[in-house]
């Protein structure tokens, strides 16, 4: 049985960096300028866009988090997300939220998304927010799903020589 519960890297050894964050995608949202605005076109891909977000060296980032949740099965975590508060405009960050690829579609990464809502809700947040890349296209289709909805993008957001080359950050939002 799956068990959501709190998380508290200061006094928990779970192996959250070793998790697999690992997606393969044949469809991408292609993002293209149109004078002053943006369009978002699903496109196929060959060959498949393959990511793997590495989780070593965590733990400085997760101590500043507010609140931490893992998914478990027995005692082997099989997802997690940590979010942040942000008492200036009343949303809650949501920082991480994955799932391992063999427990996707399960229901894991829709009951870590209620254990935030309801962290938001008592954090007196309006909303929840968060970036993906153009290029998850799986993470799209779930935050979609989930209630998100588009609100923004950064074709800036990465350096084009570094591991985000080529990708677009798009910023997704649920209003409680």
């Amino acid at each position: 049985m799956l068990n959501i519960r709190p998380f508290n890297p200061g006094e928990e050894t779970a192996p959250l960096a070793e998790l697999d964050t690992r997606f393969t995608t044949e469809r991408i949202y292609r993002v293209r300028r149109c004078g002053l605005s943006f369009v978002l076109e699903e496109e196929p891909i060959d060959p498949p866009y393959r990511k793997h977000y590495p989780l070593a060296g965590l733990e400085a980032e997760l101590a500043t988090m507010d609140q931490i949740l893992v998914a478990e099965l027995g005692r082997k975590v099989v997802g997690f997300t940590a979010l942040k508060f942000e008492a200036w405009n009343r949303q809650v960050v949501v920082h991480h939220l994955y799932v391992a690829p063999p427990h996707r579609g399960c229901g894991a990464g829709r009951r870590l998304l209620d254990e935030a809502l309801e962290f938001a809700r008592m954090a007196g947040a309006r909303g929840l927010w968060l970036e993906t890349q153009n290029t998850n296209y799986p993470a799209i289709r779930f935050y979609l799903r989930t209630g998100f909805r588009l609100c923004g993008l950064d074709d800036s957001l990465y350096d084009p020589a570094g591991q985000g080359q080529g990708e677009v950050g798009l910023f997704f939002a649920r209003d409680l």
